[in-house]
């Protein structure tokens, strides 16, 4: 009886610290812009260190249930896991972040577009800082820029541009002291991501 009990315990807790690394994974990938303004090099290492938690959790959580012959939960944890990594591995991370941080702060977007409009001072909001690369906005004339990347020499950039004429495929933006961009997806209310 004993034993079975504490197979039962280590199969919760392997089964925990498999969703924990699935969990912190996810929030890594979906911080992956601000996270690795701070800090590339850790950021790397990171998300390394959990995909290896993840991956090694959920081999043993599979391994586990296979030792109690439970073989249908050992098939499902194995799918369940597979899935799961699949989805965070093909998620394009950084839309997903840019496209939330502009809906949740669609208002501060509307009130700098309003202000570029009105030619008043561009005052971006402090969590600028962390969508962009130095969380100030450019204003180029017949668009608003704000740089989101740019390469180490500043050779190509992309970022999100406000562009108060409707948009099409004559227009381009200056992504990088090297580069130009052309609106490539629409964020809505006459912002555009600019590749």
């Amino acid at each position: 009886m004993l034993p079975v009990m504490k197979t039962a315990r280590w199969s919760k807790w392997t089964l925990f610290m498999a969703s924990l690394g699935w969990l912190l994974l996810a929030v890594a990938s979906y911080l992956w812009i601000p996270l690795f303004r701070m800090s590339w090099l850790l950021m790397g290492l990171a998300l390394s260190a959990f995909w290896l938690w993840a991956a090694l959790w959920s081999f043993t959580m599979v391994m586990s249930y296979l030792s109690r012959k439970a073989y249908v939960r050992a098939f499902a944890a194995l799918v369940i896991a597979m899935a799961v990594g699949g989805a965070i591995w093909t998620t394009d991370w950084k839309a997903v972040y840019v496209d939330s941080q502009f809906w949740l702060h669609r208002d501060e977007f509307s009130a700098l577009a309003a202000a570029y409009d009105s030619h008043e001072s561009l005052v971006a909001p402090w969590w600028m800082k962390y969508l962009s690369i130095d969380g100030q906005v450019q204003d180029q004339g017949d668009a608003l820029y704000l740089p989101v990347f740019e390469d180490w020499r500043a050779e190509t950039g992309v970022g999100i541009a406000y562009l108060p004429n409707p948009s099409d495929s004559e227009t381009v933006v200056q992504t990088a002291a090297g580069d130009l961009g052309r609106p490539a997806r629409d964020l809505g209310n006459g912002w555009w991501w600019v590749e």
